[in-house]
């Protein structure tokens, strides 16, 4: 059943990066909720769909015409990205402690 879900996420974060590349769109808070959720994953362990997931999303904000690079933009960014790959490396550190103990 979590295969599908995050089957479903995949295809979701193509369509909001394909969507994201036209400015003035709702789809780059997809991608938004794409990363944290990626972070989720990654954290959990399925590290190679947290991968996929953070490739996907982190392209569609960066090539977003939509971001406005103000102060609050400045801010929020980093954060989410700290929180999405923060997940991966916390869920890729989990998986080497089990398997060296």
């Amino acid at each position: 059943m979590f295969k599908v879900i995050i089957g479903c996420a995949v295809i979701f974060s193509v369509v909001c990066m394909l969507l994201a590349v036209a400015p003035f769109t709702p789809a780059i808070l997809g991608s938004f909720f794409m990363l944290l959720f990626a972070g989720a994953i990654g954290y959990k362990g399925y590290l190679q769909s947290s991968l996929i997931l953070l490739l996907i999303n982190t392209l569609a904000v960066i090539g977003s015409p939509a971001i406005n690079i103000g102060n609050n933009t400045l801010l929020f960014l980093p954060i989410l990205f700290l929180i999405s790959f923060g997940g991966a490396f916390l869920g890729v550190r989990k998986l080497t402690c089990k398997h060296v103990l």
